[in-house]
């Protein structure tokens, strides 16, 4: 698969254009766990942009090798409102593009989890301005967009002596719509408990799994594609989209695995598996 540059012109500006009427969302998958999500307001958030190679650089034999180019630059997200990282894993968190974002627009605001946003502000001087902690339960406000970090288990919960988790997810809310978007994470009963009491209508969930062979390998897992469906099942959430299953072929499973598991376990659910720099559009009760 590959993106030239009127590719990504087409993306950027398909982004720019896209004007929603009320009660809808905009979703455009940037691969791997990243998203781009644009309201009915045209407020414009951006979740975990991988849009460089900056693993295969700065890691030279790396098994990590992308299995397609960036769908944009990070320069071409300059509409956007805000920044959320999930964790600093560096396919989350990818110093390369939140940089190149800041510096091609001053005075965007990225949000880190907050155990890692003070080392991140003090190693990199140029986004020092730019970074804000996200933290648990404290509720951010962007534009039409009130955000909520919840805790995510990746493999674990973990938090620093404050009591901050280290790994989240996003649960957004504008316009009478929801939508979480978990990052890494597994499966566990204060998630799903959680997210029954929030009922999101739209649930972003990673579908790549894990297994002895990649823990071995220092490859942290994720919820397999059973779990997140029955994940979506029991929360009662009216689309599903599939995130983590795209980008590196060795942290993956077949999501066609998912695929047939909804028609036979679930059958007449929404979901959809998005293709890299695909727009998805979610009207509610559509």
């Amino acid at each position: 698969m590959a993106f030239n540059i009127r590719d990504r012109l087409i993306i950027k500006e398909e982004i720019e254009r896209t004007h929603l009427p009320e009660n809808t969302l905009a979703l455009w998958s940037l691969g791997q766990s990243g998203m781009v999500i644009k309201n009915h307001h045209g407020d414009v958030i951006v979740i975990d942009p991988y849009l460089s190679s900056a693993i295969e650089k700065n890691h030279p034999g790396t098994e990590f090798i992308r299995q397609f180019p960036p769908v944009l630059e990070p320069e071409d997200i300059q509409e956007a409102d805000a920044l959320l990282v999930t964790h600093f894993h560096d396919d989350h968190m990818d110093m390369e593009t939140l940089c190149r974002a800041a510096n091609n627009r001053p005075g965007l605001p990225i949000y880190i989890p907050s155990v890692d946003a003070g080392d991140v502000a003090a190693k990199y001087a140029s986004l020092r301005q730019a970074i804000s902690p996200a933290v648990t339960h404290e509720t951010l406000h962007i534009g039409d967009f009130s955000i909520t970090p919840l805790a995510s288990a990746h493999s674990e919960y973990e938090k620093n002596a404050q009591g901050h988790h280290r790994f989240i997810g996003y649960f957004i809310e504008t316009d009478g719509l929801s939508f979480y978007h978990s990052g890494d994470t597994l499966v566990t009963a204060e998630l799903e408990e959680e997210l029954i009491q929030l009922k999101p209508d739209v649930m972003a969930l990673p579908i790549n799994g894990g297994d002895y062979s990649r823990l071995k390998r220092g490859i942290v897992p994720n919820m397999t594609f059973r779990e997140a469906a029955d994940l979506y099942n029991s929360v009662g959430s009216d689309y599903l989209l599939p995130i983590h299953y795209d980008m590196f072929p060795n942290n993956t499973d077949n999501p066609a695995h998912f695929v047939d598991y909804m028609l036979q376990r679930y059958p007449g659910s929404k979901f959809h598996l998005t293709m890299p720099g695909e727009r998805v559009i979610y009207m509610k009760g559509c």
